[in-house]
């Protein structure tokens, strides 16, 4: 959503819907070429699984909250305020479920390549990061995640990160790369 308030000539702010109950969108490789960009397809609501009426439904209450918190904040402040995106046209709830289908959009893909135990079907990599039935292949970023762990998965990617560090360490010994000493030395 984004505002007008008096002299801020725009106020810019997201409505996350995050811990969605779809898990159908896919990434699939393109070719055997490892330089080729990868093909994710999200899946977002209808073209989805689970319940995708019930994540529209939690977006569309997002909207609706948003905008009586910036009501209330022009009520209380005596300031004008006016709805930039997605505009005062959309009135009803069916508006804005249309608006917010249309234009929802995901800055946390996640767990397209899951960690777990070993008789878990789903879990494609195990306790030390590597991709079960290949050699030589670890994955440390958030697809190595079961589920979306909260609204600002950074600092969990910095964790796994570190975890990931201490596997790859253990693994191969105590190897300190920026210790070694420089050709020539």
């Amino acid at each position: 959503m984004s505002y007008a308030m008096g002299d801020i000539k725009e106020q810019q702010d997201e409505i996350l819907k995050a811990n969605t109950t779809n898990r159908a969108g896919t990434v699939t490789l393109r070719s055997a070429d490892p330089r080729d960009v990868l093909t994710i397809q999200l899946n977002y609501f209808d073209a989805g699984s689970g319940d995708w009426s019930y994540d529209l439904d939690a977006v569309v209450e997002g909207l609706k909250f948003a905008r009586s918190i910036f009501t209330k904040f022009s009520e209380l402040s005596n300031s004008s305020v006016s709805e930039i995106i997605p505009g005062a046209s959309y009135k009803t709830y069916d508006n804005l479920r249309r608006w917010a289908l249309d234009t929802s959009w995901g800055h946390h893909a996640s767990c397209s390549c899951p960690i777990g135990a070993d008789d878990d079907p789903m879990a494609m990599l195990d306790g030390q990061f590597w991709v079960r039935g290949t050699e030589g292949l670890r994955v440390v970023d958030a697809s190595a995640f079961p589920t979306i762990p909260g609204f600002y998965i950074q600092t969990s990617i910095y964790t796994i990160s570190e975890k990931a560090a201490n596997v790859i360490v253990a693994h191969h010994g105590n190897i300190r790369p920026w210790a070694a000493p420089r050709p020539g030395s």
